[in-house]
């Protein structure tokens, strides 16, 4: 997928330069369907137990996701569009690292903890720089991303471990927080020809994703224990497609 981005790219700039073919103007509408894949760029705080006892050299790492992506641009403007980008919910695997091991008194490495859902619709203005004639659209956008988190589940392994080590005696549940941030993308339009409305296109997104994560369970003892860390998610987000311009 990054190589069909950069691909776009180099299409661009050697179909840019020839004749401009196919208004791309106020008032127009594009839109597209395709695949994305989120590609996190993930980092934590140490988790913490009940915000007091910190866990050292800990963190939760969060795996790849792809979906089906779907993308519009409405040009208020010559040149400048705004953009949403939604999606059907993308799924990932969670793991921990630098949790205690109690059998050797050392830290595991990465274990299963689970897995979310989530979606990040994103708003961004869009500015498309080349002549509103052009066949060929490279644009760029900026604005801001809403996620919100879904179907958190606590893997067996997971769970295992806190009834072993931390005494759970029911099922841990997993919660992460709904996220606002900045977002910045990057993408190409490619129309099939003079009189085509129909499209190729291929765009990246950055975003701003922080979450507080929350795992809750009760201890043999009628206690009510919770783990908590921040976990910035941060993805890069690829995606190619088809598109159509009204």
């Amino acid at each position: 997928m990054k190589a069909a981005i950069l691909t776009s790219a180099a299409l661009a700039a050697v179909l840019g330069a020839g004749q401009c073919l196919a208004d791309y103007e106020q008032g127009d509408v594009v839109v597209r369907i395709g695949w994305g894949l989120v590609d996190p760029d993930d980092d934590s705080d140490w988790l913490r137990i009940d915000n007091t006892t910190t866990l050292p050299d800990t963190r939760v790492y969060v795996d790849d996701g792809d979906s089906a992506t779907f993308t519009a641009t409405w040009l208020f403007a010559d040149h400048f569009g705004l953009g949403l980008l939604a999606a059907l919910p993308f799924e990932h695997d969670l793991a921990v690292a630098g949790l205690p091991d109690p059998a050797t008194g050392g830290l595991l490495g990465k274990v299963d903890l689970g897995s979310i859902e989530h979606l990040p619709p994103t708003l961004t203005v869009q500015w498309f720089p080349v002549c509103t004639e052009s066949w060929v659209q490279p644009y760029v956008g900026i604005g801001v991303n809403f996620t919100t988190f879904m179907d958190e589940d606590i893997s067996n392994v997971a769970q295992e471990y806190f009834e072993d080590v931390l005494d759970a005696s029911s099922n841990a549940s997993l919660k992460l927080d709904d996220s606002w941030g900045l977002a910045g993308e990057l993408g190409i339009d490619i129309q099939f020809g003079r009189d085509s409305n129909w499209l190729f296109n291929a765009a990246v997104w950055y975003l701003d994703i922080d979450t507080k994560a929350k795992i809750d369970f009760r201890t043999s003892q009628g206690y009510n224990t919770r783990i908590t860390t921040n976990v910035d998610v941060d993805p890069w987000v690829y995606s190619v497609g088809l598109g159509y311009k009204f």
